[in-house]
């Protein structure tokens, strides 16, 4: 009986762990984000495209409000990457 229970148990872990990695929309795979106290998220890095010339902010993030942007949005990027490269 427990190897049943201890079978059934971590079936449902991993059946878990697939459906929150499928929930994460692609377009949210573009900015890392941490949880706030009160429920909502701060966008604190963008991972975007490096040409791309505009940066919108969802309003969601994982069905979360985006409360704040992190003035060190870009640091993880080298600036010389947001110069278009001209022939």
């Amino acid at each position: 009986m427990k190897i049943v229970r201890l079978t059934f148990f971590i079936l449902f872990l991993s059946l878990a762990f697939v459906s929150i990695k499928l929930s994460i929309k692609s377009d949210e795979r573009k900015y890392d984000w941490r949880n706030n106290s009160d429920g909502t998220v701060t966008i604190i890095h963008y991972n975007g495209p490096h040409m791309e010339m505009e940066f919108p902010f969802p309003n969601r993030l994982n069905g979360k409000k985006v409360a704040k942007v992190s003035s060190g949005i870009f640091e993880k990027r080298d600036f010389y990457s947001f110069l278009p490269i001209v022939y």
